[in-house]
């Protein structure tokens, strides 16, 4: 009855730092959202979109029936703070398509190839959700829940690399090689272990070689209706686990043939791995002395951090950055960026997330404090720094309106320098160690070719620093030729490349233009993707690599001349071992012969391309029901139980409503609720309208006059009161961890009381609505209705990093203020800290949460409870005996303060966070000690009440033990057996049950 009128009491901001200002392009079969101002890049997106849908459409035999939304962002920090999509956006997502209006909303990337990936990913998705939902009768959105995010993700990639892939081919010979190809309900049930995106590839790969791609939406649309298990019965006419049994016997015979040696050590030492850090580190980079290795990791489990180690042994030496308890520090660019240390080794550079834009940050190597975080003017996206030679300038690829070129930064003077101005990709640039040259990955050559390939490979390339002439390396034609970097002698270049299938370590030789391999793995040298930086080199020819094996990514360092190079031709691809098991084509191959002729398809012209104007198009997000129940012939006459609601939103997810009805017994348990906000800038704004009804009873036993004189009679009362409520509320959120909010309520409260009378012997009956005086009479208190105004302030902080089943580091504060004027008038003060510090495995949880009401009536509502077991376990209602020490007018007041400590232990769970290993049940396992204190003015001198009314300041203390479990992500149990140390109905203990998370 006296809640703020905010969005939500908790949680951290989704920023939006700046009003993008979207224009439509209209084609014939897409609604093309963009601010972009570069139009040839708009234009050449427009046609893409076209050819993916006709290739897309070959195989799903669907046609739209209206067209399909794509909204487009200039780069994925701004993509992050999109409106469309509700939740947060990773660095990690590429991309997001949605159910109910099928918007594809996605960013531009620094590579050209993986901006077609994203769209043509993407538009599967689309095309998914339109055959389900609108292309079959038997089918509806509920049916996407049968079919494995393997499979959905799966068929996305398929469709856009088809069977050559020389980095999903990585993954299925690590998996060959560990005996560890996954069946069917492994892929379905263990998704955190087998990648969906990776082994649903290489699965709807065999599918289609081996029966043919026009099988592929049968099994799509009988699994959509009765699952994959049933759906392999129907369309192949045996079952899962033969399929699963199929499909791991063609990847077996096809590496078994490969003819390559699978004993192979990684060479050098291995020097980061999960016994000294975590299963995932990558982004190495080793300083120019050879004394310190950087790298990221989630070795800690809560984020992705930036580590420094000892190059000799390995050992952690500090972090360098966190986004746990740096404020400059949003992300990092951990997928497909790397930093750089500086020439004299003293200091590293790399690009953060922050504030809605990448940062440059340099951080001190010995103390690991900032000494430059910079935005690089109008350059959102940059990643993959290099330093120079002359120790003040650094080098980055940045992505400006559509285009990824090369930059410098001169620390020193602030200026930033455009290097290149092409519509071609260049990436990962490394200077030449006396600075004249900067060599960097680009796909110049691939765009300029004439190449029918959906493939566009990156080839090396020279730039000349002091006459800008950029020379292409002649290596690989066709390959992809990444992450290079100059050997101390200037000759020498080294880089990755995959011209064998595989991902190995090569040389070039630019005096001889030769190439030699230096690496011979059957996995291979890769990061978390194919564009992942996974190299470096110090000045004294050592070399770091992040290595892929057993599914993780260990960090290995060797002398360069520990290495055996083999001399082979610079011309020389062969992509065989790169073609996804099985090598052959045995029904119609629809998929991968368009993706060999991508280019040959005909683009739409630019006269089927036209501005139309912006239209918010209001449409439904969700709809949900709570189910619905009728009964009838009880006592208490007819009744209905049902509930709905809903979401509706602008195409761009600017303005929200929030709609939600609920009936729960008679007409006057009808309640609803329309909610409103709007978030198109920084500023988030809205309102409410609700009726809510509550409804308590309880039974009496006694006599009464059905017209028959006096007899026993049991008699209920239905107590019913109505909240009628108009709020508003202002956000501004300062960045992710904190914020403010103002707002303001009017309500109506109203009450009815209904007395429901039966004969104890012979079962007649009947109804009377109570007088408000009567029911005074009878104890209720005044139930005049009332209207009382509100405003409210507050500020907000959450930077918890929850685990399994409650926050487990980070902290969460509201201090917050409230006026109530009105029939009552009174004020609120609301405290609440939290504080969770993590010491591997143990997680010590503290809270100190207090609400008061102050002024003249702030005894007028309900008393404050603090007998919940969500406040202090073990003095619930049915504990509490109001004639030993503790009763009810003990445990409420006008005021309360509450103070808890916790040490969680994640019990059961995943093999890094938990004791216990487990992959079905996630549990924490919690000590705590509650104690807590009601009160309405505190006295010191007696034990009861005094004379004005005012009660005693007696605090009440528990401790106990708890088990939090989580059910599956739907909701969290947390059955205790809490000790009270004040006396209560129980003589020791007591059991209960939480139905919500850890505080």
């Amino acid at each position: 009855m006296t809640g703020s009128a905010t969005a939500q009491y908790f949680g951290q901001n989704k920023m939006r730092y700046k009003k993008l200002n979207f224009k439509v392009y209209d084609t014939p079969h897409f609604n093309i959202y963009y601010y972009l101002k570069n139009d040839s890049v708009m234009r050449w997106l427009a046609k893409e979109a076209e050819v993916w849908y006709d290739m897309h459409q070959q195989v799903f035999q669907d046609t739209f029936i209206r067209k399909n939304p794509i909204i487009l962002y200039n780069n994925h920090p701004e993509f992050q703070q999109t409106t469309a999509i509700n939740g947060e956006i990773s660095v990690g997502t590429g991309g997001v398509t949605e159910a109910f209006k099928q918007r594809v909303v996605m960013p531009l990337m620094q590579i050209n190839q993986q901006t077609r990936h994203v769209l043509g990913h993407e538009m599967v998705h689309a095309f998914q959700y339109r055959v389900i939902m609108e292309g079959n009768d038997s089918t509806r959105l509920e049916n996407i829940g049968n079919i494995p995010l393997w499979m959905i993700e799966g068929m996305a990639e398929y469709f856009f690399i088809g069977k050559k892939d020389a980095f999903t081919a990585m993954w299925l010979r690590d998996a060959y090689l560990h005996k560890d190809i996954p069946s069917l309900k492994q892929m379905t049930e263990q998704s955190y272990d087998y990648f969906p995106y990776r082994y649903g590839q290489a699965f709807w790969s065999f599918i289609g070689s081996t029966y043919g791609d026009t099988v592929i939406m049968p099994l799509f649309y009988e699994t959509a209706k009765y699952g994959y298990e049933f759906a392999m019965r129907r369309v192949f006419g045996y079952d899962a686990q033969t399929m699963s049994t199929l499909w791991r016997n063609s990847i077996e015979q096809a590496y078994r043939n490969l003819g390559k040696d699978t004993t192979t050590r990684p060479i050098g030492i291995n020097l980061i791995n999960a016994r000294n850090a975590g299963s995932m580190n990558v982004s190495p980079s080793i300083s120019p002395n050879g004394k310190y290795v950087v790298y990221l990791s989630e070795q800690d489990l809560f984020s992705i951090d930036l580590y420094l180690a000892d190059a000799s042994t390995g050992k952690r030496i500090r972090k360098l950055g966190s986004k746990l308890t740096n404020k400059d520090i949003d992300e990092f660019s951990f997928l497909e960026s790397a930093g750089s240390f500086s020439p004299d080794s003293r200091k590293f550079a790399f690009s953060v997330f922050s504030q809605g834009k990448n940062k440059l940050m340099i951080v001190d190597v010995e103390t690991g404090n900032p000494v430059l975080v910079e935005a690089m003017g109008d350059i959102v996206e940059f990643a993959n720094i290099a330093w120079a030679p002359d120790g003040e300038t650094v080098v980055f690829s940045g992505l400006v309106e559509g285009q990824s070129d090369l930059y410098t930064y001169n620390i020193k003077t602030k200026e930033l320098k455009q290097l290149t101005n092409d519509p071609y990709s260049d990436y990962q640039p490394n200077y030449s160690k006396d600075g004249k040259y900067i060599v960097f990955s680009t796909d110049r050559v691939a765009l300029q070719g004439d190449s029918r390939s959906v493939d566009i490979p990156m080839n090396l390339a020279l730039y000349e620093v002091a006459t800008g002439k950029i020379v292409n390396i002649d290596v690989f034609p066709g390959a992809n030729n990444l992450n290079p970097h100059f050997a101390a002698n200037g000759e020498d270049i080294y880089f990755l490349s995959n011209a064998d299938g595989f991902r190995n370590l090569y040389r070039y030789n630019l005096s001889s233009a030769t190439v030699e391999r230096m690496t011979d793995y059957f996995t291979g040298i890769s990061g978390i993707t194919e564009y992942s930086p996974a190299i470096s080199i110090s000045d004294n020819d050592e070399i770091v690599y992040s290595f892929f094996k057993k599914k993780t990514y260990d960090i290995y360092k060797a002398k360069l001349s520990e290495f055996t190079p083999e001399r082979v031709d610079p011309q020389y691809v062969d992509m065989t071992a790169a073609i996804l098991p099985p090598n052959i084509d045995r029904g119609v191959n629809v998929v991968n012969r368009n993706l060999m002729n991508f280019n040959v398809f005909e683009r739409i012209s630019d006269e089927q391309i036209t501005n139309i104007p912006y239209s918010p198009k209001f449409k439904l997000d969700y709809l949900a029901n709570a189910g619905i129940g009728m009964s009838v012939g009880s006592r208490y006459g007819a009744g209905i139980s049902s509930g709905v609601q809903g979401q509706f939103s602008d195409i761009l997810g600017y303005n929200q409503i929030f709609a939600a009805l609920n009936i729960n017994g008679e007409i006057y348990d009808f309640g609803g609720q329309v909610a409103y906000i709007n978030q198109r800038s920084r500023w988030n704004w809205g309102g409410a309208i609700s009726h809510i009804p509550y409804m308590t009873g309880f039974s009496v036993y006694g006599y009464e006059d059905f017209g028959y004189g006096n007899e026993p009679a049991v008699s209920t009362y239905i107590i019913r009161s109505f909240q009628t409520q108009a709020e508003a509320f202002v956000a501004y959120p300062f960045n992710r961890s904190h914020r403010f909010e103002v707002g303001g309520a009017i309500a109506r409260y109203g009450y009815r009381v209904d007395k429901w009378r039966q004969s104890y012997y012979f079962g007649y009956g009947d109804r009377q609505k109570i007088s408000n005086e009567e029911a005074s009479q009878l104890g209720f208190g005044n139930l005049d209705p009332f209207v009382i105004q509100q405003v409210n302030a507050g500020f907000v902080g959450d930077n918890a990093v929850f685990g399994l089943t409650a926050p487990l580091q980070g902290f969460r504060y509201r201090i917050g203020a409230e006026q109530y004027f009105g029939d009552y008038n009174f004020s609120a003060i609301n405290i609440d800290l939290r504080k969770y510090n993590r010491y591997n495995p143990v997680t010590l949880a503290a809270r100190f949460y207090s609400y008061m009401r102050v002024g003249n009536d702030s005894k007028a509502l309900y008393p404050l409870y603090i007998g919940y077991p969500y406040l202090i376990r073990g003095y619930e209602s049915g504990n509490v005996d109001v004639t030993g020490n503790v009763g009810f007018e003990q445990l409420s007041g006008a005021k309360m303060a509450v103070a808890n400590f916790e040490i969680r232990i994640p019990f059961t769970g995943p093999e890094k966070l938990a004791v216990i290993k487990s992959g079905l049940l996630f549990s924490d396992l919690n000590f705590f000690v509650d104690g807590g204190v009601a009160w309405d003015k505190v006295q010191y001198d007696n034990a009861t009440p005094n004379q004005s009314g005012t009660k005693d300041f007696r605090p009440v203390y528990s401790a106990g033990v708890s088990l939090r479990v989580n059910l599956f992500g739907a909701m969290i149990l947390e059955p205790y057996y809490a000790i009270p140390f004040q006396k209560t109905k129980s003589k020791f203990g007591t059991f209960g049950l939480n139905f919500a998370p850890g505080w």
